[in-house]
């Protein structure tokens, strides 16, 4: 029995729905993902990730059952798309987990609601967390879990500067006083994202909403509905907030 217990949470949240839509989205990078384990029937485990809808790994039972889908290297993830193979169709609950190299977990958060057969499930990652392998735990479903493939969206890669003098698309997510940069007016180490590579319909997490052209700030989505103090502490109200890519 695979374990959940190890988990670290990040500050922040996470957004899921539920899509119809083609087999790719529009715009953004797919990263190369590759099937490494599952609950059951592993000799047929990596049809949910060569590229064809048509072929299927089935666990064999219903719920629970997980499958690990590897992205090659440490990697943080923006959108990760579910294409299910489910007969009958109903109220499903998919619990969404991370594991870094270091053996460490992250809990992501899950997807509930009414889905069906051959029709895109869409997570949005709002955590700035690199992992190695996403776990996929279905605990609810009307059907045997079985899946026809996977999709995950590259979430850009993120880096410590002293300054925010980047080009359009690199966002700002966290702000500390570290004293790296006392040669610099404000002593601030910004945290940042590069978004420019994210797929239509991404979300993420930002201390400001300059520089990210393309972008739409969503109102009143503030995280936990007040200002995070801490985080975003370099600008004036402390604030967090979603943008959505146009």
């Amino acid at each position: 029995m695979k374990s959940f217990k190890k988990v670290v949470v990040s500050v922040g949240a996470v957004a899921a729905m539920f899509s119809v839509g083609a087999f790719a989205q529009s715009g953004g990078v797919l990263l190369p993902i590759s099937i490494t384990n599952a609950s059951g029937n592993v000799g047929d485990m990596t049809k949910a990730a060569d590229g064809n809808p048509n072929t299927i790994w089935n666990a064999g039972a219903g719920p629970t059952q997980w499958i690990d889908i590897d992205l090659g290297s440490e990697r943080m993830f923006s959108v990760f798309r579910m294409l299910p193979a489910q007969n009958p169709a109903g109220n499903t609950v998919h619990h969404i987990w991370g594991r870094n190299d270091a053996g460490q977990w992250f809990d992501f958060g899950e997807v509930a609601g009414y889905t069906q057969d051959n029709q895109w499930i869409e997570f949005k990652n709002l955590l700035e967390i690199p992992v190695r392998t996403i776990i996929l735990q279905t605990t609810t479903s009307p059907s045997w879990v079985a899946w026809r493939e996977f999709q995950v969206y590259d979430g850009g890669t993120l880096l410590e500067s002293c300054h925010t003098n980047f080009p359009n698309g690199w966002a700002i997510y966290r702000t500390a006083q570290l004293g790296r940069c006392s040669d610099y007016q404000f002593n601030t180490t910004y945290f940042m994202r590069d978004v420019r590579n994210q797929p239509k319909g991404a979300e993420i997490l930002v201390c400001s909403t300059g520089n990210l052209y393309g972008w739409q700030w969503i109102p009143g989505n503030v995280v936990g509905g007040v200002p995070r103090s801490g985080r975003c502490g370099a600008f004036q109200f402390d604030e967090v907030m979603k943008m959505r890519k146009n």
